[in-house]
């Protein structure tokens, strides 16, 4: 914040590209995880897709820290329009929208609190000035949140009061998650978005934002998940689960250098139930 927009803009890029070409920041992690889920592609195409997910992280730290807010929320389109989710809310049951680490996710919330009250489930960051400094933020973007441990009550509540809850359902989950697929791998699945949907009879709504060329962003809104196609199904939080993350993959399939391949996500697929 102390240099012009311009130079943290290129510092941050530059950064972005030095780490993909030096192997650091978990560049190698980020090489072999798309090396495992697109094994068709060759090594030019990893490395092309290796430096595009850094150029992107650098990007998205610009427009989130960086960028006039206003002017940013106006780069969005809604495709294919809000008609989905404003119609799944008139049930009165409130939505679970799910999505993941694609795109400007952080302005993906933003845009969706300027139309609906938003509560957004999180992990707090390691480093706690900078957890406190993205809660702030977020919520002078209108954005409620609230910690994922102990999270129900807040959920229930938000969703009782006819609201939108965020959750990003694309972390590994360890020995709290599912063995489901993710990206055609095993991997351990947060199973609360289904469990939530199943007990409250909410939808739940797959979303993501993505970046275009010119800088815009357009933020997918898919067709909502409705739980009573699950219920009463062998295993019915498993396949909910299974339902709802495929319905994030294919955004991450048709953008993979938006994704946040940085994450070690099968790393617990051993330890799921």
């Amino acid at each position: 914040s102390l240099l012009p927009a311009g130079w943290s803009r290129f510092l941050l890029r530059g950064a972005g590209a030095a780490a993909a070409r030096g192997r650091f920041l978990r560049a190698g992690l980020v090489k072999r995880q798309l090396g495992m889920v697109f094994p068709a592609a060759g090594p030019a195409e990893l490395e092309r897709l290796t430096r595009a997910v850094y150029d992107h992280l650098a990007r998205t730290a610009a427009e989130v820290l960086l960028d006039d807010p206003r002017r940013l929320e106006r780069s969005v389109e809604v495709r294919p329009g809000w008609g989905a989710l404003d119609a799944a809310l008139a049930r009165g049951r409130g939505v679970i929208a799910a999505t993941g680490h694609i795109g400007n996710f952080e302005l993906g919330g933003r845009v969706l609190a300027r139309r609906h009250p938003v509560l957004d489930v999180v992990k707090p960051q390691r480093n706690p000035h900078f957890d406190r400094y993205m809660d702030r933020l977020r919520r002078r973007h209108g954005i409620r949140t609230v910690p994922v441990d102990g999270s129900g009550p807040a959920v229930l509540a938000h969703l009782r009061e006819g609201g939108v809850v965020t959750l990003l359902i694309d972390q590994d989950a360890g020995k709290n998650g599912l063995r489901t697929e993710f990206l055609g791998h095993p991997a351990s699945s947060w199973p609360g978005a289904a469990r939530i949907s199943l007990r409250t009879g909410c939808p739940v709504l797959p979303m993501a934002i993505v970046r275009e060329d010119g800088g815009r962003h357009v933020l997918h809104l898919g067709d909502p998940l409705d739980p009573a196609d699950h219920r009463g199904t062998p295993d019915e939080v498993r396949s909910y689960t299974a339902a709802i993350s495929a319905a994030v993959e294919k955004y991450i399939r048709a953008r993979p250098g938006q994704w946040f391949w940085v994450h070690r996500r099968w790393k617990g697929a051993h330890e799921a139930g």
